[in-house]
């Protein structure tokens, strides 16, 4: 994960404009996904809890590992629990005054274990079936890597899903320069979403891009601009609305 984005948030909580971004899922709300599961447990309700569990699912199974699990148990328990999540719409009876997903999620995770310990079967409760598709493998190496022995499960959920945060953003930041087809600007540009500007570094950016030094100064204040709303636009999708953002990024990025 790339921690080094973290000195990256936002230095303000101003709600984003509406905008069309790279994918449809900034434009799926928390809010939205409870509304629509309490009326009906629509399809489209489901899609877009099924998207919000693809996005955050690292800090379920980092939130098991740091409780002492292992590797096989905790990807065994991260499906598990999905697949109970999504089969039973969980998500309708969520509690309105804990409007943030990742509250919700920790939540029904912690309920879902204290179940599973009662009742563990010699049978996974994973399913027969692969509820989503997760690489395991993946962020097993990354928790590996960057485990702190001093948090708390609870302070860890919180970091690996800060950085999933920044991550996202740097994804659609990086999918709108493609889509522009300015890949390679952005490339020789992101480095200083997390890195301090040094002395001739404009010079030689601009020397590799064929553009004036200025112009680049220019284009990094556009791009950490763009990467702070796409941050928050991500944020804003998980939490019941924008009364909610400011405290969210406060408690996330502290």
């Amino acid at each position: 994960m790339m921690r080094s984005f973290m000195n990256a948030v936002p230095e303000d909580a101003t709600p984003p404009a509406k905008t069309d971004g790279p994918s449809d899922f900034t434009a799926t709300q928390w809010t939205q996904v409870v509304q629509a599961a309490g009326q009906d447990g629509s399809v489209s309700a489901q899609q877009a809890l099924e998207a919000l569990c693809r996005r955050y699912w690292p800090a379920i199974y980092s939130f098991l590992r740091r409780k002492n699990f292992g590797p096989d148990d905790a990807a065994d328990l991260t499906q598990g629990f999905f697949a109970e999540l999504l089969e039973r719409n969980t998500i309708a009876r969520a509690d309105r005054g804990k409007g943030r997903f990742r509250s919700f999620l920790l939540g029904s995770l912690q309920r879902y274990l204290a179940d599973e310990l009662r009742h563990r079967q010699a049978q996974k409760r994973g399913h027969d079936k692969v509820v989503l598709a997760l690489d395991f493998q993946a962020i097993e190496e990354c928790y590996l890597e960057e485990a702190d022995p001093g948090l708390t499960p609870e302070q860890h959920y919180d970091r690996c899903w800060a950085a999933t945060v920044l991550e996202a953003a740097l994804a659609d930041l990086e999918a709108e320069f493609q889509k522009g087809g300015q890949g390679e600007r952005f490339n020789c540009l992101k480095k200083f979403l997390s890195e301090d500007v040094e002395s001739g570094d404009f010079e030689s950016i601009g020397a590799q891009l064929g553009i004036a030094p200025k112009a680049v100064s220019s284009a990094v204040s556009r791009l950490r601009a763009r990467y702070r709303e796409l941050v928050r636009a991500n944020v804003l999708a998980t939490v019941t609305g924008a009364a909610e953002l400011n405290v969210e990024l406060e408690e996330l990025f502290q």
